[in-house]
């Protein structure tokens, strides 16, 4: 499914320590000042945006930082949209549960603090009920994850059925991180496991800007601005021209060759499949 990731806010509060947050904010603060998302920016853009498309608040920060994240949502729901959330509850109160907690929502992920204190996540008597609320209203497609051991006095509050995942570099973003795995760069024709060769599971930020994925901190594939062109403008500009054609030339270091989410394309079985798709893409 094609998805796009509303990226409510700049700069997040939780400082994951395995999250590039400084080169994300860099980045960003050198083409904009316009650290949170406008509600009717957000209309603006979402109103451009096809309906076989997932709206997910998650992006490059906690979205409940955004104090107009439930409107949002609840804004996207009304106009027909399958939903996800990715969320640590950090920001979200009582009254916004209640306001989504009977939404169709294809995905509802909430990402745990860890035992060994890799996220600024406040585990105080305040989260703890948050979180029990958001466990007992049977919020449709809930899911608890965590990176790292899970926090034993927030197991007490989920129970069982927590998942557990390793940290990851972040298409080689992350580089200051204590015993990380470097993906190796794939060559020859690569693809995206997520979404092939569409480059559509993009990332929406406050100022309208769309970026390849929620792996590109550098913001080195803007692929155009959602508030200045179509949806299929965007898709099609020059940026995401160009990075089609680096995902079939293993002489381009595009982001997807270092990417755990990125694998070889069983064309590079066949005699000049890549050559003949360059031309193809033109």
């Amino acid at each position: 499914m094609s998805t796009m990731e509303i990226t409510t806010r700049i700069g997040c509060k939780n400082a994951c320590s395995y999250c590039p947050q400084d080169a994300f904010v860099k980045a960003y603060k050198a083409r904009s000042d316009l650290f949170e998302m406008p509600f009717d920016l957000f209309k603006k853009c979402l109103d451009k945006v096809p309906k076989h498309v997932r709206i997910d608040f998650s992006g490059m920060a906690e979205p409940w930082l955004n104090r107009q994240c439930t409107e949002m949502l609840l804004y996207a729901h009304s106009k027909g949209y399958s939903l996800a959330v990715y969320t640590t509850l950090v920001g979200m109160e009582k009254e916004d549960i209640e306001a989504i907690k009977d939404l169709p929502f294809r995905v509802f992920e909430v990402h745990l603090p860890d035992a060994n204190n890799m996220t600024q996540i406040k585990v105080d008597s305040v989260y703890l009920d948050k979180l029990a609320r958001v466990r007992e209203c049977n919020i449709q497609a809930l899911t608890f994850m965590t990176i790292g051991e899970i926090l034993p006095t927030v197991q007490k509050v989920i129970g069982d059925g927590i998942n557990c995942h390793d940290v990851v570099d972040r298409a080689g973003n992350l580089t200051e991180f204590p015993g990380i795995t470097k993906q190796e760069r794939l060559r020859g024709i690569v693809h995206c496991k997520s979404c092939d060769t569409r480059l559509d599971h993009n990332v929406l930020l406050p100022n309208g800007d769309v970026i390849l994925c929620g792996m590109d901190y550098g913001m080195n594939y803007v692929l155009g601005n959602l508030a200045e062109m179509t949806y299929d403008e965007m898709l099609t500009s020059p940026v995401a021209r160009q990075l089609r054609k680096s995902l079939l030339d293993d002489r381009e270091d595009v982001l997807c060759r270092y990417c755990h989410n990125a694998k070889r394309s069983k064309l590079n079985w066949l005699p000049g499949a890549a050559a003949f798709l360059r031309k193809r893409l033109g």
